[in-house]
């Protein structure tokens, strides 16, 4: 086994054993950009919630407020 194959290997067995963080980690980003759109005021609040549930099963609970200048009724 090659020098790679063993990386790839032990990222892969590291990669498992975090997988209780997957929800802190998206939960994360995901607050980056919507943070981003609320700079652009495109947003005016929002709210995430991430959870596990179990092995690989997660819930995200995400609430946003739009920033509606103009409505147009028709």
């Amino acid at each position: 086994m090659g020098i790679r194959e063993r990386i790839i290997s032990g990222l892969i067995k590291v990669s498992f054993r975090l997988e209780g963080f997957f929800p802190q980690f998206i939960k994360f980003y995901l607050n980056r950009k919507l943070r981003e759109y609320e700079k652009k005021e495109v947003l005016t609040d929002y709210n995430i919630k991430a959870k596990r549930r179990g092995k690989y099963h997660y819930s995200f609970e995400v609430d946003l407020f739009l920033n509606i200048k103009e409505t147009e009724v028709r």
